[in-house]
């Protein structure tokens, strides 16, 4: 990564951030698999029946998210897929015109995207299963979101979401603990493992259409509730 590059965007970064009322969701972690997009268009789908105005951005050269909305019920939100590091704060700055909600899914590894999506962020999400691996990786996520805050000097918010939960394992403590004696802020509510995040997305689905009832359902609501506290939606 170049500090040089990021210096010159760092004046950039924190005017894009002063002149938006939309409220820019990243969710990002330097390990993938941990359920980052199936939470990002779950979250859209949830606030876009909830009438907001919402938008997507994949940032993830595997364009998961992308794919995901381009079908089905989900054809009507928002969204554009943006690979290019240096062109990742214009496409948030545009598609955040009369939105509400904007959610950028981050590729999985460090990058300057990363960096770039952050410096513009009114929160950022790091989801993280309970395992050691990942733990560590959110703490290095959590290092790149300090290193952005003193880039564009702002505070910028972040909290972690454990994913893919068994309720009653021992490793969900251990995670717990390792979060805590870092001082690493957590959601209240945990996604669990379910299939129903695979079996929706082939129809263009997310589990608030595809089982709207279902107990997926009612964790991505108590996860979108936290965030609208947080960001005072």
């Amino acid at each position: 990564m170049t500090y040089k590059l990021l210096s010159v965007k760092s004046d950039v970064l924190l005017a894009v951030y002063k002149d938006k009322m939309t409220k820019v969701i990243t969710l990002c972690t330097s390990k993938g698999g941990t359920s980052k997009t199936s939470i990002a268009a779950s979250l859209l789908d949830y606030w876009n029946k909830k009438e907001l105005k919402v938008a997507g951005v994949d940032a993830d050269p595997n364009c998961n998210l992308t794919r995901w909305l381009d079908k089905g019920s989900l054809k009507n939100i928002p969204h554009v897929a943006q690979t290019n590091e240096g062109e990742i704060i214009n496409t948030v700055e545009n598609i955040s015109d009369n939105r509400d909600i904007v959610v950028v899914d981050i590729a999985g590894f460090g990058n300057q995207s990363m960096v770039y999506a952050i410096g513009i962020s009114s929160l950022v999400v790091i989801p993280s299963r309970p395992s050691e691996d990942d733990v560590l990786e959110a703490l290095k996520t959590k290092q790149i979101v300090t290193n952005a805050s003193k880039l564009t000097r702002r505070e910028i918010p972040y909290k972690v979401v454990l994913t893919q939960v068994k309720a009653g394992t021992l490793v969900v403590e251990h995670s717990l603990k390792q979060f805590q004696a870092f001082n690493v802020p957590l959601f209240d509510t945990a996604i669990a493992f379910r299939t129903i995040y695979q079996t929706s997305r082939f129809s263009g689905e997310t589990p608030i259409t595809a089982e709207p009832q279902g107990k997926a359902t009612k964790e991505i609501k108590a996860l979108a509730k936290e965030i609208e506290v947080q960001l005072n939606l």
